[in-house]
């Protein structure tokens, strides 16, 4: 009897150690939608198109984990309008927990401030999710500009303003909001040629039709070689190119950190507990090594994350820089 009974035992707990107790889902009484719509407003096949792809699996699981419930996310791809079609169907969309979308920064408080958007004002018609994604902005100057360096060139644009010529996707880009950051930072006056996307702006640059190039990292990266120098706007050097020093490493100015940011949001009023669900799923998402690795394939910069109030202090250190920058933005035309 003695030898059954710790036969028993024995296979009891190999049971346990081969079939571990599944943990019981935190937020069980959370209903989830069947069905999540995520908004992207910009074409299939973007940056944004493709961060979006590569998220969704895992947080869907991250969901089903948090509540027992499983769930579909849909990609619906929105563009137009430079990307206000999309955040207007975003934040008027039923804030049933039913839609979320990503949310471009500072594209949306850009938008917002050159005309009457329709989701404005932005930052209360959307609720912060979560973010890891930010692709830094890099100064670069051309190797076939006739200055030697981007001081003496900032300079010639201080002595001599609309002297250098400065090429970047835009107007209204995230490389636009930069080049005015510099020029606010150091007094330089340049004049800014924008391109119909980092493509052509990346051709202008390496063919000499332009002093210098404001991009993201990869335009640095396929560039690189026509480059004297770059720079990029960040408080740290950046992973991916560590080999380019900081704006204040190169020229002494402290600017903040500029880039393209793109983080998930839901229109404001969705209710609470789905709220939490959701950041806390992308939480979980965002520090899955699979996801990482997947991500750092698709060239995708991947930063550390910040959710729910820390993406919400972001999107408010994006209004403010826009409102700083209105000025210089309407004084060149861009905004009426």
């Amino acid at each position: 009897m003695k030898t059954i009974t710790g036969w028993l035992v024995t296979l009891f707990l190999s049971l346990v150690l081969i079939y571990p107790v599944l943990a019981a889902p935190k937020y069980p009484d959370v209903e989830v939608p069947g069905t999540i719509r995520v908004i992207v407003a910009y074409n299939a096949g973007g940056s944004s198109d493709a961060l979006a792809r590569v998220t969704l699996p895992t947080w869907e699981k991250a969901i089903e984990d948090l509540t027992g419930k499983s769930t579909s996310a849909i990609v619906v791809n929105l563009p137009g309008a430079g990307g206000e079609v999309g955040w207007t169907s975003l934040s008027h969309a039923q804030a049933d927990g039913s839609t979320i979308g990503i949310i471009n920064l500072p594209a949306v408080p850009i938008v917002q401030a050159a005309r009457d958007a329709g989701y404005e004002p932005w930052l209360e018609k959307f609720t912060a999710l979560g973010v890891n994604v930010i692709d830094p902005n890099v100064i670069r100057l051309g190797s076939r500009s006739k200055y030697n360096t981007l001081a003496e060139a900032i300079d010639a644009a201080k002595q001599n303003p609309g002297s250098v010529t400065v090429g970047a996707d835009g107007p209204l880009s995230d490389d636009h909001v930069a080049m005015y950051a510099i020029e606010k930072a150091t007094g330089a006056k340049f004049t800014f040629i924008p391109y119909s996307g980092g493509s052509p702006a990346n051709r202008s640059f390496m063919s000499g039709e332009v002093d210098i190039g404001i991009g993201n990292v990869f335009d640095h990266v396929k560039t690189k070689t026509s480059a004297k120098e770059a720079a990029v706007l960040l408080n740290d050097r950046y992973p991916l190119i560590e080999d380019v020093p900081t704006v204040k490493e190169l020229l002494g100015i402290e600017i903040g950190e500029f880039g393209s940011t793109r983080g998930f949001a839901a229109p404001t009023g969705t209710p609470e507990p789905l709220v939490q669900v959701y950041r806390e799923a992308f939480a979980a998402t965002f520090n899955d090594e699979d996801f990482q690795s997947e991500a750092k394939k698709r060239n995708i910069t991947i930063v550390k994350p910040r959710v729910g109030d820390e993406f919400t202090k972001l999107m408010e250190e994006n209004e403010r820089i826009t409102q700083d920058l209105l000025q210089l933005f309407i004084d060149g035309g861009f905004i009426k």
